[in-house]
């Protein structure tokens, strides 16, 4: 869906988001710097995975996996100027260390059919897309069934997604700007509005940190836990293999 908006995807997220993306996703991030395979599942333009890549130690390998071919491109193509910015650094540094500062690939896959053997990963992070995969989607039991298959024990799935405030006022305020400024906004910079009034309705209804937490329990994950953030309007969600 979000194939077609690939090169304002970034953009309008800052946008409608008044910049707090970047806050989310490196909340989400923040959790998978301490292990030995990440996964970055639905990475979209990169930016979970790249921030990752970044910050953790040099031990830790990062995948990134989209069913998007544009998304992968610009993923790729960010992957390729973190590159270059960490070479320019490191020669002023006068250090030529020779290292791969942006330890991060790429694939081209389908969430519901990882090309990956059983419990293979430490950690599986998946920002704002986690609704796509479970929201109305029949498929969704079988990319729950997937994530489970490709942890290791122990593993922990890491989410940021879209939550519901807790107040009624402030979710009030909150679905009616999911309802009309979203599609409008997100419609006319990226002339798919289909596209981002599907992002506001699947936002306005998809469940609190409670019911996700069931969710994740009848799939199989235990030791569920909620953070929320921003007034609740995004939590994130951990569940442990």
């Amino acid at each position: 869906m979000f194939t077609n908006v690939v090169e304002t995807y970034d953009l309008i997220n800052r946008i409608l988001t008044w910049g707090l993306d970047k806050v989310w996703r490196e909340a989400c991030a923040k959790e998978c710097l301490s292990s030995g395979i990440v996964l970055d599942l639905c990475c979209g333009t990169g930016d979970l995975a790249l921030y990752v890549s970044k910050h953790a130690s040099p031990s830790v390998s990062v995948l990134g996996v989209d069913f998007s071919k544009a998304m992968l491109y610009r993923a790729v193509n960010k992957r390729a100027k973190a590159e270059r910015k960490e070479s320019c650094r490191i020669k002023k540094g006068q250090e030529e260390l020779g290292v791969d500062t942006c330890n991060v690939s790429f694939i081209l896959a389908d969430a519901g059919h990882l090309p990956f053997k059983n419990e293979c990963i430490d950690r599986i992070a998946i920002s704002f897309s986690f609704r796509n995969l479970v929201y109305g989607n029949p498929l969704a039991k079988i990319y729950l069934k997937e994530v489970l298959r490709t942890l290791r024990p122990r593993g922990r799935l890491v989410c940021v997604e879209t939550s519901q405030p807790r107040t009624s006022p402030l979710r009030f305020l909150y679905h009616l700007y999911l309802r009309k400024v979203v599609p409008l906004v997100g419609g006319l910079m990226s002339g798919q509005k289909g596209a981002y009034r599907y992002l506001g309705i699947s936002a306005i209804h998809f469940p609190s940190g409670g019911e996700i937490a069931e969710m994740l329990l009848s799939a199989g994950f235990r030791e569920i836990s909620f953070k929320p953030m921003t007034l609740g309007v995004v939590g994130l969600h951990v569940g442990i293999k």
